[in-house]
Order: structure tokens, then C-alpha cells, then sequence
């Protein structure tokens, strides 16, 4: 009875709970839908690691999540199908990443309120179980993102070297299990220009964490390239002409709109409490996780799903917004509706505009 209580009364039970309560709603009472327009490309990439003759090879899936697909593959031997497998491998990486978004919120605040709220705003997001707990392999890449920028920060607050080389391992890993796990890397190279190492040491230790990082994937994309002709440049560039020409200001009003559509006034609200209790140090660092976050803007197919590495940024100067009301009970409720909306107007207004997903 003493250890039940102790778990209840942590502060990760709550968070957890609703991590769960989440996933069942979303699965299973509102229903998303597990398929996408990309899940077959990853079915048909991992039926031909398998040894499955296939008329067209998916070289995209192959060079972009090699990772993932070997995961999915060996987590199918236990749930009895390939998308199962990748559910399950996503799952994982579903509560992995709130408990890291968790340490980076408290590692830039050092408050576990602060924390907490914007974990809860982060995992509430729909993105995370559209995109995310579904037959897609975006969930891991999130997770090395996340899991790579809190090492960074670690490092640029502690000075302790084997955070350095943590955060390069993670976003080694984390590009093959999908690109977003590079971003780390941007996280690293920004706190690194901010801190107070002298410049020597700074450009230093950018250039050996760059070459340290690109040892995995320029290696594995030689591979590649000797053996299929092809390279990661022609998934970019195909994706430059197939999408290029849509993209504009219109578009990327709707998709930073409805990424974060109920937690837009909560982020202003936390934008505005950030002037308020002024920290320059924090400003510095928030300022320095931004350009990672920003890195969707470099890819020519602007989508929700590409976005949503803007939502934990979003989501943390929310978290501190929040934490900024005293009355616990509206507190409460503003979480509440931002997770109803999210639920129920944000999935349904989508899909009848017919955004791409």
C-alpha cells in the first residue's frame, strides 16, 4: 500500500495517466485513423528487407528510416503483423518522448509545474497520436529530436563532456529512424554559440560534434547510393518538384494554424508571462531551441505532419503561461478544452478542408 501511494502521488503518475487516457480515446473513441497515403511505402520498404521481390522498391523509406523498419520488423515477430509491429515500436516511442519532453521543459525552467503543464500541452496536441501512434515512422525521429536537445542542454548547463557526445550519439541514431532526429544536432551547434566557451573552443567543438554525427549517416547513404543509385538528393528534389510550387504564405498560415490551433492563445498568454518575469539566460536558450524547431521550413512539402517539431517549443513558453494562473481551478480548465478541441473540432475541421495530413 506504501509503494501505491508512493506511485500515485509522483510526479510522472498524473502525466502517465493521461498519456494512457489519450491513447485509448484516440484510438479507440474518436477513432483516428491508423492508415496514411505513406503507411504502404513502409509496408512494401520492410516486406523487401524481408527478401520480398517487389516491382518497385521504395528507396525513399529505405534511405530516410532504415531503423525504424528493422524495429517494426522485429517487434512483428511478437504482435503477429509488420503495421502492428511499427505500432508498437511507435507506442514506445509515445511514452519515451513524454517523459523526455518532460526534462527538457524542467531543465529549461527548473519547475515541475512548469513541466507538467507542458507535457500535458504537448502529448494533448493531435498531432502526436495523428502522426504519431499510427503506421508512420515520424514518432522516432520526434523522440531523438527531443531526446538529443535535452542532452544538449544538458551539456550547455552542466559543462559535463558525456553530455556532448550523448547528444551527437542520439542524433546519430535518430536520423535513420527518420530525418527529425538530425535536429539535435542544430540544438547542439546553437547552445554551443551561446554559451561562454571562448570561440576557438566553440567553433571547435561544433566542427568534431559535425563530423562525429555525419560518420553514420554519410556512411550509410554511401552504401546506399553503391548499391541502389540512389541518394537522399533525389528524395529532396523529387519532393521539390512534386511540392514545391504549393508551397506559400497561405499554406503555411493554415498548417501553423491548425497545428496548434487551441494552444495559440495559451502560447501568446505564455509569451506574455515571459516579458513579465524577464530571465535573459532563459531567453537565450528558448531563442536557441527555436531554429531546430523552425527546420520544417526547409522542407518543400509543408504538411502538419512535418510542423509538428514546432509544437514542443510552442508548447513549453505555453507550459510557463499556465503556470502563471493562480486560480488551479481555471488552470484546469483551459487544459481541459485545450485537449476537447483537439479531440473533436481540430481532427474533423481537417479533414473536411481536406488539409493533407
Amino acid at each position: 500500500m506504501e509503494k501505491l501511494l508512493k506511485i500515485v502521488k509522483s510526479k510522472y503518475f498524473l502525466l502517465y495517466a493521461l498519456a494512457i487516457i489519450n491513447l485509448i480515446v484516440a484510438i479507440y473513441i474518436i477513432k483516428i485513423s491508423l492508415w496514411s497515403s505513406d503507411s504502404e511505402t513502409y509496408l512494401s520498404a520492410m516486406n523487401f528487407l524481408r527478401g520480398d521481390k517487389l516491382t518497385e522498391i521504395p528507396y525513399n523509406r529505405l534511405i530516410t528510416a532504415p531503423f525504424m523498419l528493422y524495429a517494426s520488423i522485429f517487434f512483428s515477430l511478437f504482435t503477429g503483423s509488420l503495421f502492428n509491429g511499427m505500432l508498437a515500436v511507435n507506442i514506445i516511442f509515445y511514452f519515451l518522448i513524454i517523459y523526455v519532453f518532460y526534462k527538457l521543459a524542467f531543465e529549461i525552467y527548473q519547475d515541475h509545474k512548469i513541466a507538467f503543464l507542458s507535457a500535458a500541452l504537448f502529448l494533448g496536441d493531435y498531432g502526436i497520436y495523428n502522426f504519431g501512434t499510427v503506421y508512420l515512422a515520424d514518432m522516432g525521429g520526434w523522440f531523438f529530436f527531443i531526446l538529443s536537445s535535452l542532452l544538449a542542454l544538458k551539456y550547455y548547463n552542466n559543462k559535463n563532456k558525456k553530455f556532448y557526445y550523448l547528444a551527437v550519439l542520439a542524433a546519430g541514431l535518430g536520423v535513420l529512424f527518420k530525418e527529425y532526429g538530425a535536429l539535435g544536432m542544430v540544438s547542439l551547434t546553437m547552445l554551443i554559440l551561446i554559451s561562454d566557451f571562448p570561440w576557438i573552443k566553440k567553433f571547435k567543438e561544433i566542427i568534431i560534434a559535425g563530423l562525429m554525427f555525419a560518420a553514420i549517416p554519410v556512411f550509410y547513404n554511401i552504401l546506399f547510393y553503391l548499391k541502389f543509385h540512389y541518394s537522399y538528393l533525389d528524395w529532396y528534389f523529387f519532393n521539390v518538384g512534386a511540392h514545391g510550387q504549393s508551397y506559400g504564405l497561405i499554406l503555411l498560415i493554415k498548417v501553423l494554424g491548425w497545428i496548434y490551433l487551441a494552444g495559440w492563445p495559451i502560447f501568446f498568454y505564455g509569451l506574455l508571462q515571459e516579458k513579465k518575469y524577464f530571465n535573459r539566460q532563459r531567453i537565450y536558450v528558448l531563442a536557441a531551441l527555436l531554429p531546430a524547431s523552425l527546420a520544417f521550413l526547409a522542407w518543400p512539402a509543408l504538411t502538419q505532419r512535418i510542423a509538428f517539431i514546432f509544437v514542443p517549443w510552442l508548447a513549453i513558453i505555453s507550459g510557463f503561461g499556465l503556470s502563471k494562473i493562480k486560480n488551479k481551478y481555471l488552470t484546469a480548465a483551459i487544459l481541459i478544452i485545450y485537449i476537447i478541441i483537439n479531440y473533436s473540432i481540430t481532427p474533423f475541421l481537417i479533414k473536411a478542408i481536406n488539409l493533407s495530413f
